[in-house]
């Protein structure tokens, strides 16, 4: 017995994490199709689009016509040659999905380990405690899903760098190639690269020598990113089809927008990378610079300024922040666009990402510090300090807080007997109501289908050719055509019409009233209501249903014909079937 508690005494801290993952696996695990999960950017895109590559065979495919958005090339969807979106070739969608989630706190933390024990060699033993719990709070961030691997994996290409730089072999530079499976380019690869490139030239001038090795890491990097993306790099660079990219429009800020932006993000991170610094992690951050400066001023601390690691790791994100906002004003965003065109579109602000990692690495040097101290009372403070940082990422709600969400909205739902006004994975695909409907029609995949009052996602997911959709890269002359299906709502509403034509990556059929009612809750009422439509031109590219969560007042004058209201016990909205009755004129 006491042999045990001696080693719980060493070791609660991977104790503590190994009980955190396990609890969330079996949670998620055991929910399935019932756990929340984010909806923008997640369920309503790239999971769909991920389950349809499997379900028509097209992840190597070549050349093959998607059934979405008038047939788009297989080459707009992801690669294939990704981690994340394997998952997804070898298991059903929901396990994927949670297999995803999964193996991102597993990445996380290992990578942050392995970076750690490097850098902090000899003395690694001293502070694992606190290593391990900072690993565990970087781990649990509620990132974006499909690119959680990406954010998870940052220590470990920082982790391969350093050890190239150090000492190359011919194994590191291997694995630098093949860390483009764990990445991706636009979010992604393009800041490392840049990044790298930046710090070959500072070492350069600090070692007054170039550093081969890094500059042989960079050709590795790129040469892997080319070939692991080689769909991405052909739309971009030898594609002449033109995409909705050259026809976006971005904001423009003034002087005083741009300072609020950079404060927002430096304060409260970004949406799909949230740091979740703003009330624990910041403060400690700040109190601690506030401290460190004062100690080099009064030379009670020796060394550099500059060249402290936690004022570089908070130039580092300070500098992430300005070139976020920066992205938003708009003579520089010409220059860049101008000297650079196949940057047209490209969001650079995007290294904003970075900061998830960069506020941890700062949080870790400012407790590290803190557990340097003599007195016993300072490394416990240290252990606090960590653990919660754990319980304030942990209990965080925001859009990406997968298990929160989850665990938040069962049990609300279980204590209250009442309907949490979100939608289930299992609820916004539609269950098996969706299969019902097709069986009941007889739907084969020539008949073509939008929707009215729900994502398109949910058609596209369950095997329905949808003529609209949602994806960031397209033909921009489809767009136009979609356009002319839907300018009668777009005329009545020009809210709706400047988010379609400055940006369009949603080609949906918007509402008559101006409401946005593709985002709805569990609980949202379903009021009739008219629809504005081009019946024939809709008709012309392929439509011949039309999947609406509310019953249209006005189907008789837009040319549309009931089949039939579908309902099922599961699901919190009904579907109201129509028909287009116009036929298709030959071209």
């Amino acid at each position: 017995m006491r042999t045990f508690g001696n080693a719980c005494k060493r070791n609660w801290h991977f104790m503590l994490a190994g009980a955190i993952f396990v609890f969330e696996a079996v949670i998620l695990l055991l929910l399935r199709e019932k756990i929340y999960v984010g909806i923008c950017d997640n369920l309503d895109l790239f999971i769909t689009q991920l389950k349809m590559l499997r379900d028509n065979s097209a992840f190597f495919a070549r050349n093959q016509a998607m059934p979405v958005l008038g047939s788009i090339d297989r080459n707009y969807f992801p690669s294939e040659f990704s981690l994340y979106n394997l998952l997804y070739l070898i298991l059903p969608d929901i396990y994927a999905y949670i297999a995803g989630y999964l193996l991102k706190l597993v990445l996380a933390f290992f990578s942050s380990l392995l970076l750690a024990r490097h850098v902090l060699r000899e003395s690694y033993g001293k502070y694992e405690k606190i290593v391990v719990l900072v690993a565990v709070a970087f781990a649990l961030l509620p990132v974006y899903p499909m690119y959680a691997i990406c954010f998870s994996s940052m220590p470990l290409i920082l982790y391969l760098l350093i050890r190239i730089y150090e000492k190359p072999k011919w194994q590191l530079f291997l694995m630098v190639f093949l860390y483009p499976f764990l990445s991706y380019f636009t979010f992604f690869g393009a800041f490392i690269l840049g990044y790298l490139f930046i710090a070959i030239v500072i070492l350069w001038i600090k070692d007054r020598k170039p550093s081969f090795s890094l500059a042989g890491a960079l050709l590795c990097l790129m040469a892997g990113y080319v070939c692991f993306e080689y769909r991405l790099f052909g739309i971009m660079l030898l594609s002449d089809e033109e995409t909705i990219r050259s026809t976006m429009v971005v904001a423009s800020y003034g002087a005083a927008d741009l300072w609020k932006c950079f404060l927002d993000v430096f304060l409260h991170g970004f949406s799909h990378a949230k740091s979740v610094h703003t009330y624990f992690v910041l403060p400690v951050c700040g109190l601690y610079f506030i401290w460190n400066t004062v100690q080099y001023l009064t030379g009670r601390k020796a060394g550099k300024f500059y060249a402290d690691a936690f004022n570089i790791t908070v130039a580092f994100i300070v500098f992430n922040c300005a070139v976020y906002a920066l992205y938003f004003w708009e003579p520089l965003r010409n220059l860049v666009e101008t000297i650079l065109p196949p940057l047209k579109g490209f969001q650079y602000g995007r290294t904003i990402f970075f900061n998830t990692f960069a506020w941890y690495l700062a949080f870790f040097l400012a407790i590290k510090e803190l557990y340097d101290k003599k007195r016993m009372l300072y490394p416990v403070l240290s252990c606090v300090a960590g653990i919660v940082a754990i319980l304030v990422v942990g209990g965080t709600q925001c859009e990406y807080s997968d298990f929160y969400n989850t665990c938040y909205c069962n049990l609300y739902k279980l204590l209250k007997h009442v309907d949490v006004n979100q939608l289930s994975y299992g609820e916004f695909y539609g269950g098996s109501l969706i299969e019902e409907i097709k069986a009941d029609i007889g739907y084969t995949p020539d008949k073509g289908a939008c929707a009215y009052g729900f994502h398109p996602a949910m058609l596209s997911y369950n095997g329905i050719t949808t003529i609209d959709g949602y994806c960031g890269y397209y033909s921009q002359n489809y767009k136009e055509e979609f356009r002319a299906a839907i300018a009668p709502a777009l005329d009545a509403n020009q809210n709706w019409q400047a988010y379609y034509d400055d940006w369009g990556c949603r080609a949906y059929l918007f509402s008559a009233s101006g409401e946005n009612l593709y985002d709805f809750g569990a609980n949202a009422a379903a009021v009739p209501q008219d629809i504005l439509i081009d019946a024939p031109a809709l008709r012309q590219l392929g439509c011949d249903y039309i999947f609406s969560r509310v019953e249209i007042t006005n189907a008789d004058a837009m040319q549309l014909h009931l089949v039939n209201r579908y309902a099922d016990d599961e699901m919190p909205y009904s579907v109201y079937l129509y028909e287009l009755l116009c036929t298709r004129a030959s071209r």
